[in-house]
């Protein structure tokens, strides 16, 4: 059996979770997040598979920092006797570069984070800081590193190319990568077990990050995100698709600089920008529904970005046999769902109006739609401790 230790991170939050791994057997042991690290006080909680839990507030200045607090809650708790039970630390990791898959924490996966750091800014140096940490604090303990980029690696090359100088991809690395790969992938294995005649799958992952990706015999083969993870879907707070030219124009009327207007289009867009209203969909929506304009045109632009993604990958894939919400939105708008799949029924697909409303995971289209339809929970914590200990065997 392997205890593998896997690490989710933001830029003030930390999740973990403990599973143990007997073969084709996992099982969730402890479970933990943090808020606000790196603030006077953080906030922690713990859980383990036995029922006991704690909680609690104390200085946590880094990742790193919180990856000890948890060891020694979970020394104490009986979960492990000491470092030496860890078979590895597994990260969610983001962006890799030419890295991908499940790899070594090592001197060149560090140098290939840090040299397309730009790529991913808001991801990218949090997870190098924990990486450093540990190695330094506990060298002999195991880092493995599953980039979000993996599961896209099948996509062909003619769907990861802009239209740039090839230089510019052959010596910048300036190419589609895509991400949510965990969550994509967790979609792709489940439908098997769910509905294995379903070759044809596309999963929208929609929450405040969203991603859509389209996937053919359990392989992905176009996904929305880029070179970054702010491009694609239209998001909570991020523009998505841009117009790059407009960014001279945005800087002079602004009386701004690059660094500013990215970090508007990045922060202050999509549903926050455009509703004025919020971040938050169920607060849109409110809006919406009381007549606000604006808040409306948010929604709708929303609703209309998520079909032409789909429509772009129906043709992709030659038909749909499946098609899967997930993500925060995905599962809980039933909004959001009924208003696609209405737009949809020239497929011959047909929801279930009780079973979109309700709130259990499952098929929600109806019995004789010629398009299936899911509601389905995402677990992208337990595809890493998988490819893991795959890599360590």
């Amino acid at each position: 059996m392997k205890k593998i230790f896997i690490m989710n991170l933001g830029t003030t939050s930390f999740k973990f979770k403990l599973y143990h791994v007997d073969g084709e057997n996992m099982d969730v042991r402890a479970s933990g997040e943090i808020e606000s690290v790196g603030a006077e006080m953080s906030r922690w909680q713990y859980a383990s598979a036995d029922g006991h839990s704690q909680s609690g507030a104390c200085p946590i200045p880094d990742h790193g920092a919180g990856f000890t607090l948890f060891l020694d809650i979970l020394q104490r708790d009986g979960l492990l006797t000491g470092l030496q039970d860890l078979n590895a630390v597994g990260y969610k990791a983001v962006h890799g570069g030419s890295l991908s898959g499940t790899r070594l924490v090592d001197d060149e996966l560090i140098a290939e984070m840090e040299r397309v750091t730009p790529l991913a800014p808001a991801h990218n140096p949090i997870y190098l800081s924990a990486m450093k940490s540990i190695r330094r604090d506990y060298p002999e303990l195991t880092q493995v590193a599953r980039f979000e980029t993996s599961f896209h690696a099948t996509i062909p090359d003619c769907r990861t190319t802009y239209g740039v100088p090839y230089a510019w991809r052959e010596e910048f690395g300036i190419r589609k990568y895509g991400f949510h790969g965990s969550s994509h992938e967790y979609i792709a294995r489940t439908m098997k077990k769910l509905q294995p005649d379903a070759r044809r799958v596309i999963t929208c992952h929609l929450g405040g990050s969203s991603s859509i990706c389209a996937i053919l015999d359990g392989k992905s083969i176009a996904t929305t995100m880029g070179a970054t993870l702010q491009s694609g879907l239209f998001n909570n707070n991020r523009v998505g698709d841009f117009e790059p030219f407009c960014l001279p124009m945005l800087m002079e009327k602004l009386n701004c600089s690059m660094e500013d207007v990215l970090a508007i289009l990045s922060k202050q867009s999509g549903l926050l920008g455009l509703s004025g209203v919020s971040n938050d969909l169920r607060l849109v929506l409110e809006a919406a529904e009381g007549g606000n304009a604006q808040a409306q045109l948010a929604v709708d632009t929303l609703i209309d970005n998520i079909l032409g993604y789909i429509g772009m990958y129906i043709a992709y894939l030659g038909g749909l046999d499946a098609l899967v919400f997930t993500g925060g939105i995905g599962l809980n708008s039933d909004v959001v769902r009924s208003r696609v799949c209405e737009k949809l029924a020239y497929l011959g697909l047909a929801l279930d109006s009780d079973a979109n409303n309700g709130r259990t995971d499952g098929c929600i289209s109806t019995a004789d739609s010629k398009v299936s339809v899911w509601r389905l929970k995402t677990d992208e914590e337990s595809i890493v401790a998988q490819n893991v200990c795959s890599m360590l065997q």
